[in-house]
């Protein structure tokens, strides 16, 4: 097992707990390292993070929601509580999944679109475990998990009329007009009272996918008999005794009479191959109801990923701080090998990718070095979306590629991962994966807003820059936002970091064309305004007017603005530092950028403090970081 322990921390996650601090005594040792770690940081704002259970990388996200709003990963701590739902993702910047919901309460029967909890109490969560109590029901619900199942808990009150509702139309939109809505567009519902099962499936669209149809099935398994039951759909009314029925807004009602404190279990396979597989994962994974031991495998799973990194000193607030953060570097993306759609196989399937535009500054150097068969995984799940599907793509969720941001990002870890040596590759497939990144067109006739390959890489290509005037495509008259600066730092650092597979699996041609763009960002230098990376028209003319503090996602830029992007040249350092004149004045200009203009959450800004240190400042990245 790779194991660190660190004193002097460094770098975007590690920085949380660099401050000095007093060392506990040595009667008082700290608390575990999963102690540390607080699911609902992030849950107010836009965090856009869930509280509830699952494991490292796993496929099941057990995890209330508070409304099917805008609540990117369905929750919001100061919201009460409308729905648990299956599964979830940690860090999207919009709603998606959230499927199938299953709700406990008490007194008159309604659908779930008519009813929610009031309030709530002893609301509590860590890694693996999640429990709440519900008003007005005096409801308490815990969840756990396995790999492919959800366990829920429900213990109730004294009631005739205790019930669970099985909410198969459940997901998380925002609104009809937000282009990523996702919503249910059909499905079947199906009650066994013999078996105590509720199973069936739904087809949603939408969720910031490209719109494609996912289906997701399921299975719910009771270890309590049901005293009655049935289903309801759409606008239709509740039907007692129904034991099928299909639909957009459907579902199963279970009723139940309970003494106090009594308890009802639950057990959801979920899949997104069929019904069997969900059902099957019962007896591979969770056969018996012993939610105890569940909640405790859950939590030596989390022991385990969690001592990979020991912190030594710190205050209590800045390791709850870093162990809550390496906690949510471990909940996404999530292994979802078996679940690929059935042309993958069984091949290695990562899915949920946030855009790497997000990640490859940050998450994945940091899996290489602590969870390297993972950072495997997912190299391997790049490659083979591109043998699939015919693109690495940028982010991917729902089975399906969702978008690009600025360039090809995928280059990035998997050369990272090359430089690395990881094992488990087959790194001439990888670089067939790459290579089509920089050299093959993905057919920009065909959208503006990209979900694959490089935007524009003809005239890339052509001009040795991206253009800011260059069309969408031939048949569009207005240029879109075409971030024609950042895209091109970002294809040429791409191009880098391709070469540094060609080199080996490469022709001398491949070879010699890339090397010959690693320069090419020097065409956007405009030394005369102060010196900045700045947008250029196809016949040579500068991009006006311009502002250096100008910020956009428009012609020029992407999330920032000169200030921002004027540094991003990550192969050549010295290149940029003698564009500026030398080291003291690449120095000076650098120190007004991270005084005025940084930003710690903005993915541009994430590597400037540490530029100084190739300039011989060091003592600036320790200020500074």
């Amino acid at each position: 097992m790779n194991s660190f322990t660190l004193s002097v921390l460094t770098g975007t996650l590690l920085f949380l707990v660099c401050a000095a601090a007093p060392l506990r005594s040595a009667a008082e040792p700290p608390p575990a390292n999963i102690d540390c770690v607080d699911p609902f940081i992030g849950t107010t704002g836009g965090g856009n993070v869930y509280p509830g259970a699952t494991l490292p990388f796993g496929f099941i996200q057990v995890s209330p929601d508070t409304g099917r709003g805008s609540e990117a990963a369905g929750y919001k701590f100061g919201k009460n509580i409308s729905a648990f739902s299956q599964q979830h993702i940690s860090g999207m910047g919009g709603p998606i999944l959230g499927q199938i919901s299953i709700f406990p309460l008490t007194g008159p029967l309604a659908k779930p679109s008519e009813i929610t909890s009031t309030g709530k109490s002893a609301e509590a969560a860590s890694p693996g475990y999640y429990t709440v109590t519900l008003a007005p029901w005096d409801v308490k619900v815990e969840l756990s998990c396995t790999h492919h199942v959800a366990f829920h808990r429900h213990t109730f009150p004294e009631s005739a009329e205790s019930r669970v509702l099985v909410d198969v139309g459940h997901c998380l939109y925002g609104n009809e007009s937000n282009w990523s809505s996702a919503k249910p567009i059909g499905g079947e519902v199906n009650v066994d009272p013999a078996k105590r099962e509720v199973s069936g499936f739904m087809v949603y669209t939408g969720g910031r996918t490209t719109g494609k149809p996912w289906k997701v099935y399921f299975v719910a398994r009771f270890d309590t008999a049901f005293s009655s039951s049935g289903t309801w759909t759409d606008g239709g009314a509740l039907v007692e005794g129904s034991t099928k029925n299909v639909g957009n807004e459907i579902g199963a009602y279970l009723n139940f009479r309970t003494t106090k404190g009594q308890v009802v279990q639950s057990k959801v396979g979920v899949s997104w191959r069929g019904v069997e597989q969900a059902r099957g994962r019962f007896a591979a994974e969770l056969p018996g109801w012993d939610f105890a031991a569940v909640k405790l495998a859950a939590r030596r799973t989390w022991e385990d990923a969690l001592n990979k990194v020991n912190v030594e000193g710190g205050t209590p607030d800045q390791r709850r701080m870093f162990y809550t953060a390496l906690y949510r570097t471990h909940v996404t993306p999530n292994n979802w090998t078996g679940e690929a759609p059935e042309r993958y196989g069984n091949k290695t399937y990562y899915e949920n990718l946030l855009c790497l535009w997000d990640t490859f500054r940050t998450v994945n150097p940091l899996l290489t070095l602590i969870q390297p068969e993972v950072q495997t995984g997912i190299v391997n799940s790049l490659i083979n979306f591109h043998e699939v599907d015919g693109w690495t793509g940028d982010s991917h969720s729902a089975h399906q590629y969702e978008h690009v941001q600025n360039g090809s990002s995928a280059d990035i870890i998997i050369a990272d991962a090359f430089v690395k040596n990881l094992p488990g590759v087959d790194w001439a497939k990888a670089y067939q994966a790459v290579r089509k990144n920089a050299f093959v067109d993905e057919n920009p006739k065909a959208r503006a807003r990209p979900i694959k390959g490089r935007f524009r890489l003809d005239a890339y290509r052509q001009n040795h820059y991206l253009p800011t005037d260059v069309t969408v495509s031939t048949d569009l008259a207005q240029p879109r936002n075409n971030q024609a600066v950042s895209r091109t730092l970002e294809y040429v650092y791409n191009d880098f970091c391709v070469l540094a597979l060609a080199k080996k699996y490469g022709t001398p041609e491949d070879v010699a064309d890339l090397q010959g763009r690693l320069l090419w960002y020097a065409n956007l230098w405009d030394k005369d305004p102060g010196g900045f990376m700045r947008g250029k028209k196809a016949d040579g003319s500068w991009h006006t007017p311009f502002d250096p503090l100008k910020s956009e996602t428009g012609p020029q830029y992407y999330e920032g603005h000169a200030w921002t992007w004027s540094w991003y040249v990550p192969h050549d350092n010295q290149g940029l530092i003698n564009l500026l004149g030398g080291d003291a004045q690449f120095v000076d200009k650098l120190t007004i950028a991270c005084d005025k203009y940084y930003e710690a959450y903005n993915e541009p800004c994430m590597l400037e403090t540490f530029l100084f240190i190739h300039a011989g400042r060091p003592d600036k990245t320790q200020f500074f970081a």
